[in-house]
Formats: C-alpha cells, sequence, structure tokens
C-alpha cells in the first residue's frame, strides 16, 4: 500500500490533498467542534497532506492537537501553525516543545493511514499507537469522531481484524465522504 501511495504523481496528491481538504472542513462533527487532532503529515510517506487542513481550522478557529509518541503511546500535544517542528523516532513531524493537552477535550482525531476496508477498519503503519490510543479514550469515555484521510485507491474489500483493532467512523477520500458509524 505504501508503494502504491507513493505511485502517485506529486502534483496529484498535491491536488488530491487540497480535494480531502475541502471535504474535511465542510464535515458537519468539523464545523460543529472545538478541538480537532490530527497528524502533520509527512511527504516522505506520501500521506494525505494535512497543511492546507491546518490552516483552514486555524482560519476556523479551533483548537488544534497532534500526536506526540512518548512511552510508545500516542498523546496529544498543542499546535499552532507555524509552531517549529521536528522528527520523531519514526520520522514524523512533532512539536519541537510539546506542551500536552486533555484529551477529553477531544472532539474529533483526523488519522492518517495505508488501507481501508468496507467496515471502517484502517491498517496504519504497524505499531498500534493509534489503536492503542483510542482504546485509552474509550477506557476513560472519550469519544471524539475518528475519521481517517485518505486517498480512495487506498480502499480495499476486507482487512483482517484483531481484538484491538479500532473501526472509524468516516474516511474522507478525494472523491468524498464514507460513513461506517451511524452516531455521527
Amino acid at each position: 500500500m505504501l508503494a502504491r501511495r507513493r505511485s502517485i504523481p506529486e502534483k496529484s496528491l498535491i491536488e488530491k490533498s487540497m480535494a480531502i481538504a475541502e471535504y474535511v472542513i465542510t464535515l458537519a462533527e468539523v464545523v460543529n467542534s472545538r478541538h480537532v487532532h490530527l497528524y502533520l503529515s509527512n511527504p516522505a510517506w506520501a500521506e494525505v497532506s494535512t497543511s492546507t487542513i491546518v490552516d483552514r481550522l486555524t482560519a476556523m478557529n479551533k483548537q488544534l492537537s497532534v500526536p506526540v509518541i512518548q512511552n510508545g503511546d500516542i498523546w496529544s500535544a498543542a499546535f499552532r501553525k507555524g509552531d517549529l517542528v521536528q522528527p520523531a523516532p519514526f520520522g514524523q513531524p512533532e512539536p519541537r516543545e510539546p506542551s500536552m493537552v486533555d484529551d477529553s477535550n477531544l472532539d474529533v482525531l483526523l488519522m492518517p493511514l495505508l488501507a481501508f476496508d468496507e467496515r471502517g477498519f484502517r491498517i496504519g503503519y504497524g505499531k498500534g499507537f493509534y489503536d492503542r490510543f483510542l482504546q485509552r479514550l474509550s477506557r476513560q469515555g472519550i469519544t471524539p469522531c475518528r475519521i481517517g484521510l485518505s486517498f480512495f485507491q487506498q480502499k480495499v474489500d476486507a482487512l483482517p481484524v484483531d481484538s484491538w483493532d479500532e473501526p472509524l467512523d468516516a474516511i474522507v477520500h478525494e472523491e468524498g465522504i464514507i460513513r461506517f458509524n451511524s452516531n455521527y
């Protein structure tokens, strides 16, 4: 899947990411949110770029946080456009001086993925960070809307699912939005 994503020409990646950003900022869950947690995209991984999403959410006066990996788990750190970032252990950008936030305030999570299926399950990068993060939030009664950002060509019919895999509420891709959970 990573090779498939990396095969998308750069111009197309930019255009598709812009289309995804437009869909994201029109989602009722995002419009009505106060606090959005999103990843900072890594161009080397040909991920859906989140730079336009950061710009648009900032213009909408949303509180933003980004994932920071500490002790093998994801934590939410405050983020503002222009904050200095550095590569984290796995190469993803993280704030240089993270300031952790209270996860109970998260309304929406925008997550990266390598593949997704028709049931709303995702495959990430194989370390289980987001699954553990989502499980920790659930145990604490925190239920933000879980949205994966993906290119449509990353869709597969079915993925193998383990007991710890956490499904998404929706996927946003360049052609639109797929919802999996009737709670949103």
